[in-house]
């Protein structure tokens, strides 16, 4: 029953924000985009029994540091909330490597990324392809913001595929999952903001991101429960 009112209350939450970039609201949006990871890892914190702490701690740190670039974007019109907004997430993106690295770690069984490398190419490629296409429309702060950030949650996603074979099969989809939702809705963030203008782009990249957030909360739980 307990996570049933916490999935209405999660619902709420995310309806507001959605509302909020749907009208392009952003006293609407203020309201409810902070409280998204403070709902994740409030989640996460109340259902945390029986998990290593060092899983705890980096899981935590990651949120911690998406809800500061969730604060940072929400006045991203200004230069330097934007390149803050960079940094929060690289750093989240960071304690998520870290963290999906801790748990392969526990299982005691060898990284998939070890047994297939080759799936390395398919992250470089798409790095490679990103950072081109960005490149003429990137200032000298952001080419290299810009380029630590793709590497970062490139890395991430790598991660979260290197967890494969290594623990709860439903744990490894939601986090992948989460992590691939994660790349796309960064991704969509940057085509519009640097190249052209997406339709209904506060609803796709916000409805991804929240996603991606919940999935990787949520596959982290799965595999210790």
């Amino acid at each position: 029953m307990k996570k049933y009112l916490l999935h209405f209350l999660f619902v709420l939450i995310v309806a507001g924000d959605l509302l909020g970039e749907f009208t392009r609201i952003p006293f609407v949006d203020y309201i409810f985009k902070p409280l998204i990871m403070v709902w994740i890892g409030g989640y996460f914190m109340f259902f945390k029994s029986g998990i290593d702490k060092q899983v705890v701690k980096m899981a935590t740190l990651g949120f911690l540091f998406s809800w500061f670039g969730d604060l940072f974007m929400m006045f991203s019109g200004r230069f330097l909330f934007f390149v803050l907004g960079i940094a929060s997430f690289l750093v989240a993106q960071l304690f998520y490597s870290f963290l999906f690295l801790r748990t392969i770690n526990i299982s005691g069984k060898r990284p998939f990324l070890k047994k297939r490398p080759v799936w390395l190419t398919v992250y470089i490629a798409y790095g490679l392809i990103v950072y081109i296409v960005l490149f003429p429309h990137l200032g000298m702060v952001l080419k290299a913001a810009i380029l630590f950030y793709l590497v970062a949650i490139l890395t991430m996603s790598a991660m979260a595929l290197n967890r494969y074979g290594n623990g709860h099969p439903h744990s490894f989809s939601l986090v992948f999952a989460g992590s691939l939702l994660f790349v796309c809705s960064d991704t969509m963030i940057a085509v519009n903001r640097f190249i052209f203008p997406l339709a209904y782009e506060g609803l796709l990249i916000m409805s991804s991101y929240i996603a991606a957030q919940y999935l990787i909360m949520r596959g982290i739980l799965k595999q210790y429960e």
